[in-house]
């Protein structure tokens, strides 16, 4: 029997309906992929960064043993004279710079903290741009090393903000924060006297948050425990 042109268009189009009627009956009884609870997405990143930040602590304490063995292999060549006096002195100044030895001096000590007010705002909790504030301020007026919590300063050390914590050298601070710079005091404290200087963190302290200083004398900071991004043959180069 022959089939008509609209019989055709309608063959098709019964075909088509049969066709997006199973594809949307199956859709339909399919399970959803995606995530019910806001709860599990929130654990596996805690759960992540737990895992990323024991990561990091056991790098550090490698770099930390690397650092030990370096120091006793540098005490045995000193010993045996094997290395000349001029080479082991460079190397000593070397590492000074790039702050992988403790350095001991004068210097001031800062204390920043959170306000106790509640609830908290932007103006009554301490930001990492406070922070850099403060650095840049303490490198600007003459320090020659800096640590924030123990965490001693280098030039690949940042300074980022995660939510609410801190992040240097990749460890996760918070609020209260030790900041110590090594230098000529009289110089620092007096950077830290300008009132003219980090207007907007004193202008918070009428709010409650924190900002001290004091003098310190015959302080050690702690080397960088840290990775370097750069070869230690770029820097020997330069």
């Amino acid at each position: 029997m022959k089939l008509y042109p609209f019989t055709k268009l309608s063959i098709l189009l019964l075909i088509t309906g049969l066709i997006l009627g199973l594809f949307l009956t199956a859709q339909w009884r399919a399970k959803p992929s995606r995530v019910t609870s806001p709860i599990l997405p929130y654990t596996s990143l805690r759960d992540t960064r737990d895992i990323l930040q024991d990561e990091n602590n056991n790098l550090k304490k490698q770099i930390t043993e690397l650092h030990k063995k370096i120091n006793e292999n540098q005490d045995l060549l000193k010993k045996a004279k094997v290395t000349s006096s001029a080479s082991l002195d460079y190397l000593e100044k070397l590492k000074s710079q790039i702050a992988l030895s403790p350095l001991t001096g004068d210097g001031v000590k800062i204390i920043l903290a959170d306000s106790n007010a509640t609830p908290a705002t932007e103006d009554t909790i301490v930001h990492a741009s406070d922070l850099r504030d403060l650095v840049n301020l303490l490198w600007a007026n003459g320090a020659s090393g800096i640590t924030i919590n123990d965490q001693r300063f280098s030039a690949s050390t940042s300074i980022d903000c995660i939510v609410n914590t801190i992040l240097i050298n990749n460890v996760r601070l918070s609020s209260p924060f030790t900041i110590v710079a090594l230098g000529k005091q009289d110089r620092l404290l007096r950077a830290l006297n300008d009132q003219n200087l980090l207007i907007d963190l004193r202008r918070r302290q009428k709010l409650g948050v924190q900002f001290e200083y004091e003098p310190v004398k015959n302080y050690t900071l702690p080397a960088y425990d840290g990775s370097y991004s750069v070869q230690f043959s770029k820097i020997l180069e330069e």
